[in-house]
């Protein structure tokens, strides 16, 4: 409502707006929670091997599980059970002996193998999931439309090529996560172990 003594806008001088750039939600993530290397808080970058600079062989059956796993199994199942396999391989076996041990959760190992140890497997696969979602959104909003008083509709043979190309687009991403990708499964992971402290 607009203030006393103020005028009120036609429909022809309100402002419309203007579009500007902005960022799909997954990609509006600080500097800080990207940064890797000096700085990184990450726990599993800075505490994998719990803080004893014992060698990484949980963290390498993390990546094991992460790697084998992704695609057949949710992400979130996969988190889930590489924060238990750290939990039980690492941070219970130092608390039995005294020793502070850090916490990582399901949502620690999202971050750190979405962030810091890609899986190529899963990046093919969530660009996939966004081409079919913009495939989507053109098919809803850019290839046919209809004259509003004739009821006349229309194909937009620019939006169709374009859609044409994503399709072709993901067909080949499909190709080569089916194909390329996979043939890394079935590497076996290791059994694990709780470190051994003297």
């Amino acid at each position: 409502m607009a203030p006393p003594g103020a005028v009120a806008a036609t429909a022809e001088d309100e402002d419309e707006g203007e579009f500007v750039p902005c960022q799909f939600s997954d990609d509006e993530e600080s500097d800080e929670e990207l940064e890797h290397g000096q700085g990184c808080r990450c726990p599993l970058c800075v505490h994998g091997d719990g803080g004893t600079g014992a060698s990484h062989q949980v963290l390498q059956q993390m990546e094991d599980i992460d790697r084998n796993m992704t695609g057949k199994v949710s992400d979130k199942a996969i988190w889930q059970l590489q924060a238990n396999m750290y939990q039980k391989h690492v941070t219970e076996p130092l608390q039995r002996q005294g020793i502070k041990a850090p916490t990582v959760t399901p949502e620690d190992c999202r971050k750190h193998f979405s962030r810091h140890r890609v899986n190529s497997k899963r990046l093919v696969g969530e660009d996939i999931k966004f081409i079919n979602s913009m495939q989507k959104q053109f098919r809803r909003t850019q290839i046919l439309s209809r004259n509003t008083l004739t009821g006349e509709t229309k194909m937009n043979a620019q939006a169709i090529r374009q859609w044409t190309q994503l399709s072709k687009h993901k067909l080949d991403l499909i190709k080569y996560y089916n194909n390329t990708l996979s043939k890394n499964d079935g590497k076996g992971t290791t059994s694990a172990t709780p470190y051994a402290f003297t």
